[in-house]
């Protein structure tokens, strides 16, 4: 499988790119680029001595695509224009996670005084009290917008709005190689992920539609599959999607009497309940259990019982 088109670069993540790293790329043309550096420590230090790198492109906010964004140090830091303001402030970043919603202001202001501390413990099962939050949303040196064509000398991209996993969610199309850099439309087994405060369940799919509707022979995954052709693109996605409906019946299962929201998510039937000591874990358990609830209601799937929801 092909690891290189042009003069972009395919970085594969450590731990075979599982959260919370990610695969990164390499654009090696007149203005050095990597995107999304997540791929780990170790393997993008190894790049930075090799290299001097220009700029380096976020195509989101999440950890798992940002966290060696301090590694470049002399590079310009760009991310789309919707998530930029968490950079200049992290309590917006907070915010767009799900913080603020599920915990409170206060709770967002104590997160960012543990991440400021390299010394703070890490939290299991998820990157919430890394230091590399706060060294890697130091600084944003400039903002794409979607519909943007980037020139780094003898490769162009293209920024495609793909919201849905996060509120400024892109991907990118290099459309003289027919590859598009997918990031978190990444056909695991666990399916999408809409579990910020800023994440939609509609908008998730509408946008994996334009995906999958564009001229590319080949995708390149954020997670675990890496380049993957056109024909298992399709039907992989088919299956990922295929996660939203089958969540909802999980869902739905639970509901043979009223429940609160807090009640179904602590049931875990996204994440499992032996997960949810780590705060973070509960939080995307609850905010997408409650994404479902509200889309099954609105659709009369779910009726609301005063505060309450049972299956209709």
């Amino acid at each position: 499988m092909d690891t290189r088109f042009g003069a972009v670069r395919i970085i594969p993540g450590e731990d075979k790119s599982r959260f919370p790293h990610c695969t990164s790329l390499f654009i090696d043309d007149d203005v050095k680029t990597v995107v999304d550096p997540g791929a780990g420590v170790k393997t993008l230090s190894a790049l930075k001595e090799s290299t001097a790198v220009d700029m380096v492109i976020d195509t989101h906010c999440h950890f798992d695509h940002i966290s060696c964004n301090y590694l470049f140090d002399t590079a310009r830091i760009f991310i789309n224009e919707q998530e930029a303001s968490c950079f200049r402030d992290r309590r917006n970043l907070g915010a767009l996670l799900g913080m603020k919603e599920v915990y409170g202001s206060d709770w967002v202001d104590r997160w960012v005084e543990r991440i400021s501390d390299p010394a703070t413990k890490p939290s299991p099962y998820s990157p919430q009290n890394s230091h590399n939050w706060w060294l890697s949303t130091a600084r944003v040196d400039g903002e794409y917008r979607w519909g943007d064509v980037m020139d780094f000398g003898r490769t162009r991209m293209h920024i495609i709005g793909a919201p849905g996993h996060s509120a400024g969610f892109s991907c990118l199309y290099f459309p003289e190689h027919g590859a598009m850099y997918v990031a978190d439309i990444d056909l695991t087994s666990f399916g999408p992920w809409y579990g910020g405060s800023d994440g939609d369940i509609d908008a998730f799919i509408s946008s994996c539609s334009l995906i999958s509707s564009m001229d590319c022979d080949t995708f390149i995954t954020g997670h675990e599959h890496g380049v993957v052709r056109r024909e298992d693109f399709l039907a992989g996605l088919e299956r990922f999607l295929a996660m939203i409906d089958e969540r909802d019946e999980r869902i739905r299962s639970l509901l043979k009497k009223p429940l609160t929201l807090e009640e179904i998510a602590e049931s875990g039937p996204i994440y499992g309940r032996k997960y949810h000591s780590a705060a973070w874990v509960y939080m995307w358990e609850y905010l997408m259990v409650k994404k479902h609830v509200e889309r099954m209601t609105a659709r009369g799937r779910i009726n609301d019982v005063g505060g309450r929801y049972a299956a209709a």
